[in-house]
């Protein structure tokens, strides 16, 4: 029976796995950059890093989510020539956006020299290049139903890049440069690697426009939610930086790296859930959509609440023993984030139900809404309370996207049953 069960989800398994070792490493490399940038060259690491982490999320958003709903549709007649389009698109994405990233930090250095960071501009824009593309490949693994594949090539870029990490700092005093040289590394090697791991794949030009056309009927949406959902989760974290300064930032970037352990479920869940829930609905249509999405919600929820109030019951110490002691105090940011996720992970279930219904006009309304309260604000909480004013902001923004997703998810239901 446990072998029968094993093999049955062993998609599942091998998600969880990859996950397990992604935001293992993640993990681990927050905290060596943590211990050995110091609290404040930590928190200006985070805030350069947010501009990766800002592209990469509109790529998610036009690209590869699009294609882990889309593809899994395609008949075997279709698959090579879909695949060939999204290959090209992505491509051409992480050319322009690493140049326009490189750009944009050597004009800002021009403008404003004081900054010092033209030094940065080359090894943030290769970072960007590469990274985006390993994570598009393994994506696309997911999306293809070959959850060992994306293993593989995780496994290269990842475990390759905290080795290289640790033989760094061993031997040599850090730097940001040298942590964006070594992240772009390592992500090069899993696209080389994924290259040869990719299936037939055909090209065509009036292919690369039809889908994109068929993409943007779902992206368009997904896109502005996703620059929205970077404001409405990063603003505050912005402002701190600007209010209160580095430290802060680095505070909160810290303790979110202990909580951040959930994400071990949520990007596992997020590579799987999307196709899987698609496969339900073409099968059972909406009872299979509601049925799949409700065991989702209830095993990953009560997942989520358990982690989060094991980090909770002494969080200082916990800090103190990763950490060392330059982050002793912080332990209250530990448990806001605590709560804030499970806030977050009930969201990912809806949010994957509602683009499996082609109703992605509502996510951007919701993050839409988180954005403005996010501006109204940011400035008054963080100015008065500090770091406590921008946890409780971070968490009303997820409060006001669960309800939200919520009800549109429900409206969406009646309108199909109905309809």
């Amino acid at each position: 029976m446990l072998k029968k069960f094993l093999k049955r989800y062993s998609h599942i398994n091998l998600a969880l796995v990859d996950q397990a070792m992604v935001s293992g490493v993640n993990f681990l490399t927050g905290l060596l950059i943590a211990r050995f940038l110091g609290i404040e060259a930590f928190g200006v690491f985070t805030l350069v890093w947010m501009s990766v982490l800002f592209v990469n999320s509109i790529q998610m958003a036009m690209i590869s989510a699009p294609m882990m709903t889309i593809g899994p549709k395609q008949s075997d007649t279709e698959r090579p020539g879909y695949y060939g389009a999204v290959v090209a698109q992505q491509l051409i994405f992480a050319t322009v956006t690493s140049l326009l990233l490189w750009l944009g930090i050597v004009l800002s250095n021009l403008i404003s020299p004081q900054w010092q960071v033209a030094h940065l501009a080359l090894p943030l824009a290769m970072s960007l290049f590469f990274f985006q593309n390993q994570d598009f490949l393994r994506r696309l693994f997911f999306a293809e139903a070959r959850p060992l594949a994306a293993l593989i090539n995780d496994a290269v870029s990842y475990l390759g890049q905290i080795s290289l990490l640790m033989l760094f700092f061993l031997r040599a005093s850090p730097a940001a440069a040298d942590v964006l040289w070594i992240i772009a590394i390592s992500s090069a090697l899993a696209v080389l690697v994924g290259l040869f791991q990719l299936d037939k794949l055909d090209f065509n030009t009036s292919q690369l426009w039809s889908v994109f056309e068929n993409h943007w009927v779902l992206s368009k949406w997904l896109t502005a939610s996703a620059i929205m959902q970077w404001t409405s989760g990063n603003y505050f974290i912005l402002t701190t930086g600007s209010l209160v300064g580095p430290v802060a930032v680095g505070a909160l970037k810290a303790t979110q790296n202990i909580i951040g352990v959930v994400h071990i479920l949520f990007q596992g869940l997020e590579n799987i859930v999307p196709s899987t829930a698609s496969r339900h609905f073409m099968k059972d249509s909406l009872v299979g959509l509601k049925q799949y999405l409700l065991k989702v919600s209830f095993w990953g929820g009560g997942a989520t609440v358990v982690i989060a109030l094991a980090v909770s019951l002494s969080p200082d110490t916990l800090l103190r023993l990763i950490y060392g002691e330059q982050y002793q105090g912080y332990g209250y940011v530990l448990r806001w984030y605590a709560l804030c996720y499970v806030f977050i992970f009930f969201s990912l279930p809806l949010r994957a139900g509602l683009r499996v219904l082609d109703a992605s006009q509502p996510i951007f309304i919701t993050y839409m809404l988180m954005t403005i309260f996010s501006i109204s604000f940011a400035g008054v909480m963080v100015g008065k309370w500090g770091v406590d004013g921008a946890m409780m902001g971070i968490l009303c923004t997820q409060i006001i996207m669960l309800f939200c997703l919520l009800l549109y998810f429900k409206t969406q239901l009646k309108k199909r049953a109905s309809g």
